[in-house]
C-alpha cells in the first residue's frame, strides 16, 4: 500500500471485504496489499471494525502490519483515538508495533491507551512505547511527560496491571 498508486476503493471492493467468506476477505486484502492506496485505509479500517470472526480479524491485522507508508501512523492514530474503534483497538495497536513504522509522534496516545485499557490493550500499547523508545529518538520532555502520566496512574491500576506499569516506568526511566 503506497501513496503513489491510484485508489481502487469502490463499492465492489468494500463488498468483498465485508464478505462472510474468510477466503474472499483474505484474497481482497492480498490484492489491496499490492495495488491499494493509503487513501483506502480509512475504508478498510471501518470495514475491519465490523468484523467479528477471529480469522478475518487476524487477516486485517496482518494487512495493517504490512503497510509501509509513512502516512499510516497518523491514520491509525485517528482510529485509535476514536471511541467507535474500541472493539478493534487491541488489533490496531498490535498492527502498530508489528509494522515497525514510526509512532513516536503518537506516544501520548499510546500512554493513554495503556492507562485506560485492559491488560491486553495495555500490553500492546506497552510494546509500541517500548519499541519506539528503544529504536527511535524520542524527545526527553515527551518521555518525562509520559513517565509522569504512567507513574500517576499506578495507584489506580488493577493489581493485574501494576507489574506492567512498573515495567513501563523502568523502560521510560532508562531511555529518558
Amino acid at each position: 500500500m503506497t501513496a503513489e498508486k491510484s485508489s481502487i476503493t469502490s463499492a465492489e471492493l468494500i463488498k468483498q471485504l465485508e464478505s462472510k467468506d474468510p477466503a474472499v476477505v483474505l484474497q481482497t486484502l492480498n490484492k489491496l496489499e499490492k495495488v491499494g492506496n493509503i487513501n483506502d485505509l480509512p475504508s478498510i479500517i471501518k470495514v475491519m471494525a465490523g468484523v467479528a470472526e477471529p480469522r478475518p480479524l487476524n487477516d486485517f491485522t496482518s494487512f495493517l502490519s504490512n503497510i509501509r507508508s509513512k502516512q499510516a501512523p497518523a491514520i491509525l492514530a485517528q482510529f485509535l483515538a476514536d471511541p467507535a474503534s474500541a472493539k478493534i483497538r487491541v488489533e490496531l495497536v498490535r498492527s502498530c508495533w508489528e509494522s515497525q513504522l514510526d509512532y513516536s509522534p503518537h506516544l501520548i496516545l499510546f500512554a493513554h491507551l495503556f492507562i485506560a485499557g485492559d491488560y491486553i490493550l495495555a500490553l500492546e500499547a506497552f510494546t509500541v512505547i517500548e519499541n519506539t523508545c528503544l529504536e527511535r529518538p524520542v524527545q526527553k520532555g515527551l518521555l518525562r511527560e509520559i513517565s509522569i502520566l504512567i507513574k500517576n496512574s499506578l495507584p489506580d491500576q488493577p493489581e493485574t496491571k501494576q507489574r506492567l506499569v512498573k515495567e513501563l516506568i523502568l523502560v521510560l526511566d532508562r531511555t529518558s
